[in-house]
């Protein structure tokens, strides 16, 4: 016997029809000038079960459609309505047939499933976060609503005809709409599912020497309320963004890369033997080398060949000391700036005599990576240094004889 052949590269949804078809249902919830849904109340819900009967119970009678009483009655308005409504003859008598919906007045303690009772004291709960912008204050609005009231309306659906064939017709309409004995209605965009109970008995009724046939259909609409009363909507942290300008006397101007660069760190742990720590690739342009967070320096605490990917120590670091190495592979071992000018970057140490206080670089500056001093980094507005032209960068604190001052700069 041949083994079946099955198909195991079924596609359940194709592209992105899933998220399309979520986000088309929360446009059709929130298809309004507001982020929030609409309200939904006892007359919105009479009006999906009304819209559901015409739309659904179309049945044709001797070439034309069978009127649907365009209001939903009450038991006690249906006698007031026989007199007033549009589908009657010159004598003020209903058209027969037609078919009319009366709701009962004992609305009931709702059992749609997707809001059943969980948690007590109807909660607001979270349901979307709303970006706000005034022109200087960044932030959002939270948008937060109750657990919906889950309510149950009973409906009377009911065919008044005077042929035995009509009557046939809308039950077999009725029950094939009904073959699961469920259905859906759309209130605002929400699916509110309808149950068919039963459907009462059509004994003939004799009037006036003519036979009416009246069947009658019960349904109970599985509905929720929505209040936008009870929304809620708050603003949650902001952010301010501020944009200043300085202009100064002495016209100097800063001058920053915007740009990405691609640094890699390379971490390593020290076992206390270990000399030589390989990154696995080949280093273009070299940062900095710390370990337990005091930068190194070149030629002295250690030594990197250009092009290769490896640094070594005169002497093991300690058990544990954490090693970090900043680099980048760049392209020929420059990386280029917003204007296309290939921009380089190098360190030059210096030693602190104890009256030179103006360091001179060998090229000239575009951007100061760091200052540090035995291996500590300050920054420029540490009072520590700063720079008095495109080569020399001046120190402003006091610091020990011998001290080793490292300059890392773009050029």
């Amino acid at each position: 016997m041949a083994v079946p052949k099955r198909k195991n590269d079924i596609s359940v949804y194709t592209g992105n029809q899933l998220v399309d078809r979520r986000q088309e249902l929360l446009d059709r919830i929130t298809k309004s000038d507001t982020n929030l849904p609409e309200s939904i109340m006892h007359d919105d819900l009479d009006l999906g079960m009304l819209d559901f009967v015409k739309n659904n119970f179309k049945v044709i009678s001797n070439g034309e459609q069978v009127s649907v009483i365009p209001k939903i009655l009450t038991i006690q308005r249906w006698g007031e309505f026989t007199n007033t409504w549009d589908f009657a003859d010159l004598d003020g008598n209903a058209k027969l047939p037609f078919i009319g919906v009366i709701r009962r007045p004992d609305v009931q303690p709702g059992t749609n499933p997707i809001t059943q009772r969980t948690i007590p004291d109807r909660r607001t709960f979270y349901y979307a976060s709303v970006p706000t912008w005034d022109g200087a204050q960044m932030g959002a609005d939270v948008y937060k609503i109750p657990q919906p009231t889950a309510i149950d309306i009973s409906y009377d659906v009911t065919i008044v005809c005077t042929q035995f064939r009509d009557l046939n017709k809308f039950n077999k309409t009725v029950l094939q709409k009904f073959s699961s004995r469920q259905a859906y209605t759309t209130v605002k965009g929400h699916y509110i599912p309808i149950i068919l109970d039963s459907i009462e008995d059509n004994s003939p009724v004799e009037l006036d020497t003519r036979r009416f046939y009246i069947q009658n259909y019960k349904f109970t609409l599985l509905g929720f309320i929505i209040d936008d009363e009870e929304f809620e909507v708050k603003p949650a942290v902001s952010r301010l963004f501020l944009m200043n300008e300085f202009m100064t006397d002495k016209g100097v101007e800063k001058k920053y890369i915007n740009k990405d660069i691609d640094l890699t760190v390379a971490k390593f742990s020290s076992d206390g033997n270990q000399t030589q720590f390989s990154v696995g690739e080949s280093i273009g342009i070299l940062f900095n080398v710390m370990i337990n967070g005091v930068i190194q320096e070149r030629d002295l605490d250690f030594y990197h060949v250009s092009g290769t990917s490896k640094i070594s120590f005169p002497q093991p670091p300690a058990e544990n000391d954490q090693i970090v190495v900043t680099y980048y592979k760049g392209r020929n071992s420059v990386f280029i700036d917003n204007f296309g000018k290939p921009i380089q970057v190098v360190k030059e140490y210096f030693t602190y005599d104890g009256s030179t206080l103006d360091f001179t670089v060998q090229n000239v500056i575009n951007s100061v990576v760091t200052f540090d001093v035995n291996g500590l980094t300050y920054d420029e507005n540490s009072g520590v240094w700063q720079k008095i032209s495109d080569t020399t960068l001046r120190i402003t604190d006091e610091m020990f004889i011998g001290a080793t001052i490292g300059i890392n700069y773009l050029y």
